[in-house]
């Protein structure tokens, strides 16, 4: 199933998004006083509010591992090492995104804080690492398992099948460690009664640590989900 046999509105308003921030010329984003250089074909944190809510509200911890998947121009990495997470790692699977995110990592002076990595969830992570805190912004919009997209942003807001929740509930227990956190960046546009039952049946619960409205008419609910393992 094709994107051209799908179409939704909520499908319809992401690409007039990633029309309009490809065609507005706005290059950076700001957040917590900081501003960071945003490269085409990149989510756009200018344009969709999810970056900017999720990076002020994490409960950053100094000198506390920090690991963040999906990290597309590197906002939440880069701002997790300036308020103190150390050692952060941030990995993406758009190639676009990785050097997106190397160039902020220079332009902030962290390179000697912050792994940048390129690849799929937790197979950029030698079997020896873990963290105290695993933050990702998932793409929470479900679509039909065979559903396919004709350009790769497209998998920065959806999960066909959420096959890619999947994944990562199977793995990231082994990339803990005790006492750490797992952070899930999600919001009232995905299907929370089809993730809650995943988290189920991969041994886990959840709390939701923080929750806003994002601003804008017919604007979405943005949820930090904090998992909680039954295991």
């Amino acid at each position: 199933m094709n994107e051209d046999l799908y179409e939704k509105p909520v499908i319809a308003a992401i690409k007039q998004k990633l029309t309009l921030a490809e065609s507005s010329g706005i290059s950076e984003f700001e957040c917590m006083g900081r501003l960071f250089n945003i490269h085409k074909n990149v989510f756009p944190p200018t344009h969709f509010q999810s970056t900017g809510i999720f990076t002020r509200h994490i409960p950053y911890v100094r000198n506390s591992s920090f690991l963040e998947l999906g990290c597309g121009a590197g906002v939440t990495a880069i701002t997790a090492a300036l308020e103190g997470c150390y050692p952060v790692v941030a990995s993406d699977i758009s190639e676009e995104a990785v050097k997106n995110t190397l160039f902020n990592v220079t332009r902030h002076r962290v390179n000697n804080l912050i792994s940048v990595r390129h690849g799929d969830l937790f197979d950029i992570l030698k079997d020896s690492e873990s963290f105290d805190i695993i933050f990702w912004n998932s793409n929470f919009l479900f679509v039909p398992e065979n559903y396919t997209f004709k350009e790769e942003i497209y998998h920065a807001f959806y999960d066909p099948g959420y096959i890619t929740h999947k994944r990562f509930l199977q793995d990231a227990r082994k990339y803990l460690n005790p006492q750490g956190k797992i952070l899930i960046g999600f919001s009232s546009q995905g299907n929370e009664a089809a993730f809650s039952e995943l988290l189920s049946e991969h041994g886990y619960n959840y709390v939701v640590l923080y929750e806003e409205k994002g601003k804008g008419e017919n604007a979405q609910i943005y949820k930090i989900f904090q998992l909680t393992s039954l295991i």
